[in-house]
């Protein structure tokens, strides 16, 4: 006869991520159930142009109030993500869970100053919609990579790759479709270079290697 070993499970974050979770995932459903065409509409945004979506002028502009709600459930799962992040490498800067916010704060004040400076405000409109669809996205699909994180610990070294994978693949397209975008919109070339080099790419370089296990480990 077979005998079976019961095999305590190593908790290593603690039960209150779990109640963050679901009280995120409250929101969303109550956000889904009151306008369910602002969930197609963020699928739809993914590859249509963030002006052809419905939602663009309205709520899902930046100081929509559906925009907000959504950037708010980014801002508490991305803070989650990279807080289990540190508690997992048994790092203590819990500082550093405001990493995701302060990049979304800093694109949005680059791309309005940008907006500013060159006097192609009007254009640059359509990039910032495009940086708000991503975050949106992103906050969404963190969750239940997290829930899966929460439940499964012996994941850990998997699901730290799906994060990055998830962040930085999200933002990489963000940035190729953003020059696309600004292509189009007849944005002069030099802006763009200047852009990319010095608001996006060094930014994620710092992040990463404030994250980095060699940082945090």
């Amino acid at each position: 006869m077979n005998e079976f070993e019961l095999i305590l499970r190593k908790e290593i974050f603690p039960h209150w991520i779990i109640y963050a979770l679901l009280f995120s995932i409250i929101i969303l459903s109550v956000l889904k159930y009151q306008r369910e065409i602002v969930f197609s509409n963020l699928k739809a945004a993914l590859f249509n142009p963030p002006s052809s979506i419905p939602f663009s002028k309205g709520e899902i502009s930046f100081f929509g109030s559906v925009n907000w709600i959504l950037l708010l459930n980014y801002f508490l799962v991305s803070a989650l993500a990279v807080y289990m992040i540190l508690v997992y490498f048994d790092h203590v800067s819990y500082w550093l869970v405001i990493l995701p916010i302060a990049y979304y704060a800093f694109q949005t004040s680059a791309l309005f100053l940008i907006g500013l400076l060159s006097g192609e405000s009007k254009k640059i409109q359509e990039n910032i919609l495009l940086l708000n669809f991503t975050t949106h996205n992103i906050g969404i699909l963190l969750i239940p990579i997290l829930l899966a994180w929460v439940l499964n610990p012996n994941l850990s070294t998997y699901v730290i790759d799906v994060l990055a994978i998830v962040f930085i693949g999200a933002h990489l397209i963000r940035v190729f479709r953003g020059v696309f975008l600004a292509l189009r919109n007849k944005v002069l070339w030099y802006y763009i270079i200047l852009y990319l080099c010095g608001l996006e790419i060094w930014p994620v370089i710092v992040g990463f290697l404030l994250l980095s296990p060699d940082s945090i480990g």
